[in-house]
């Protein structure tokens, strides 16, 4: 598998959050982690931040709906979600 690792910017770009808001949400385990690229270089999985926003849809829409938010993950994940 092929990994594409995203610098900051480019996470700020696509999640719409800031700064704060990341390191905040790696803290307390609501955002993916960084991965260390260098001694003093983190950058976060393409495909990390890809789930963490596909997470928010669902649970978006779970809301709307009034469904469990396991709902929408396949079988095998709903299974580990309960």
């Amino acid at each position: 598998m092929a990994y594409k690792i995203l610098r900051l910017p480019a996470v700020i770009d696509k999640t719409g959050s800031n700064t704060n808001d990341i390191y905040n949400g790696m803290k307390t385990g609501t955002f993916p982690k960084s991965v260390p690229i260098g001694k003093r270089t983190v950058g976060w999985l393409e495909s990390e931040i890809d789930d963490w926003i596909a997470a928010k849809v669902r649970a978006r829409d779970a809301v709307r709906r009034r469904e469990p938010l396991n709902e929408g993950l396949p079988a095998d994940e709903r299974d580990q979600a309960r």
